[in-house]
C-alpha cells in the first residue's frame, strides 16, 4: 500500500491512470454526514483533503469505487478528483470503503441557504459561471452514458473566491445499459424526475438535465422548485407549475414490463391545465419587498429545456452547456464580462 505522500495513481497522462489501495489514514473532523457515509477532512501533504466513509454490502452491487475511478482517468475539471482509497472489512457481510478526494470547503446547498438566510440572491455573472461548470460536468457524464442520479446543491462542491465548481458524490451514479431496467426510487425527491416518479424504468442520463433545471430554479425562487412532502405531492408541485402532463409524454417514459399499465386515476391526465409563468413562480418577498426574481428570458428559456415532461423533449447535456445562458449572457464568458470576483461579488451578493 502506498503511504499518504505516494497517492498519485499510476499511469502515463494519456492513457487511464491506474489506482492501488493506499495506506489507512487517519481521519480528521468530520464535514459532513449523509444517509449512506460521512465526510472527514484531514490534511495532506499539499493541503486539505477529503475522505468520504462508506459502509458496502458484500451482497449487492456496489460500483462507488469503480465509478470514481473510470472518473480520475478522465480527469474533468469540474469533478471531484480521486486521489486514493483504501477498504476495511467491518464484517463477513460488509466492508468499508474510503474514498480520498480533493477537498472543497463548500457546498452550492450551503450558499443557497446563506442566501435565503440573509435575504439575498446570487448575482448573475456568478450563478451562471457556476451552473455553466455544473452543465460541463453533466455533458462530460452524458458523452460517456453515465447517470449521477442523485444531482441536487449539497452534491456540488463550490469555492466561491476561485468561483470553481466540482460534482461529487457518485454513491448512486449508474453507467446506462440499454433495455436494462433500473430502480426508480433514487435521486432525492425534490429533484427527481417525472419518469422515476411513474415508475419508468428505462430512463437515461436526462434524469440527470431534469435535477439541474430544478436546481438551476432554486437561484431564483430562494428554495425547492417542487418540495413535495411525498411523491405525489411532488408530481402535483410539477404540474402547478409546468402544465398537465399528457398521455403521449407518458408514452415516451419507457419501462422494461410492457404489461405494465400506468395507473393514471389521480394524476388529472387530461385536464386543462397550462404551465405556469416563470414570473409568477419566482416572486419573493424580500427585505419587505415583493420582487420578480428571475434571472430573465434566456434564464427562463434554460429552465424550459431542463424541465420538460417527455424526457426526449428536453435538452441534452451538450446542448444544455452550449445554451444561451451561458454562451451569449452579459457579453459572453461566464455571464458577467469577467471571470473572476472583485472584491464585492465575494461570497454572498444582494439583489
Amino acid at each position: 500500500m502506498a503511504p499518504l505522500q505516494d497517492l498519485s495513481p499510476t499511469g502515463a497522462s494519456s492513457g487511464p491512470r491506474i489506482f492501488a489501495p493506499c495506506a489507512p489514514i487517519a481521519l480528521g473532523d468530520e464535514w459532513s454526514r449523509g444517509a449512506f457515509g460521512s465526510v472527514f477532512v484531514v490534511d495532506g501533504p499539499s493541503g486539505k483533503m477529503a475522505v468520504k466513509r462508506v459502509s458496502e454490502s458484500v451482497e449487492y452491487a456496489n460500483r462507488e469505487l469503480e465509478t470514481c475511478t473510470r472518473l480520475a482517468s478522465d480527469d474533468h475539471p469540474h469533478i471531484v478528483d480521486l486521489i486514493g482509497y483504501w477498504t476495511e472489512d467491518a464484517s463477513p457481510t460488509t466492508r468499508v470503503l474510503y474514498l480520498v478526494m480533493g477537498f472543497m470547503p463548500d457546498t452550492l446547498g450551503g450558499v443557497l441557504a446563506r442566501l435565503v438566510a440573509n435575504e439575498m440572491r446570487m448575482r448573475e455573472w456568478r450563478m451562471i459561471a457556476l451552473m455553466r461548470q455544473l452543465a460541463g460536468a453533466l455533458e462530460h457524464l452524458e458523452s460517456i452514458g453515465l447517470m449521477h442520479r442523485d444531482l441536487k446543491p449539497d452534491n456540488i462542491l463550490v469555492h466561491l473566491p476561485s468561483n470553481q465548481l466540482r460534482l461529487a458524490d457518485f454513491g448512486s451514479a449508474k453507467f446506462v445499459s440499454p433495455n436494462q431496467p433500473n430502480a426508480t426510487y433514487i435521486c432525492t425527491r425534490f429533484y427527481r424526475a417525472p419518469e422515476l416518479i411513474l415508475n419508468r424504468t428505462l430512463y437515461s442520463t436526462s434524469i440527470d438535465v431534469w435535477a439541474f433545471g430544478c436546481i438551476l430554479g432554486e437561484f431564483a425562487k430562494g428554495g425547492p422548485l417542487f418540495p413535495g412532502g411525498t411523491q405525489s405531492d411532488v408530481l402535483s408541485r410539477i404540474m402547478r407549475t409546468r402544465g398537465m402532463v399528457t398521455m403521449g409524454d407518458i408514452a415516451r417514459m419507457p419501462t422494461h414490463n410492457t404489461a405494465d399499465t400506468l395507473n393514471t386515476e389521480g394524476i388529472g391526465v387530461g385536464l386543462d391545465l397550462a404551465p405556469r409563468p416563470w414570473s409568477r413562480v419566482f416572486t419573493r418577498r424580500i427585505m419587505n419587498k415583493r420582487l420578480i426574481t428571475s434571472y430573465g428570458q434566456r434564464y427562463e428559456t434554460a429552465l424550459d429545456g431542463c424541465l420538460q415532461w417527455n424526457p426526449s423533449n428536453r435538452m441534452t447535456a451538450s446542448a444544455l452547456r452550449r445554451c444561451a445562458l451561458f454562451t451569449n449572457a452579459c457579453g459572453g464568458g461566464c455571464g458577467g464580462g469577467r471571470t473572476t470576483p472583485n472584491e464585492n461579488d465575494v461570497n454572498m451578493t444582494p439583489m
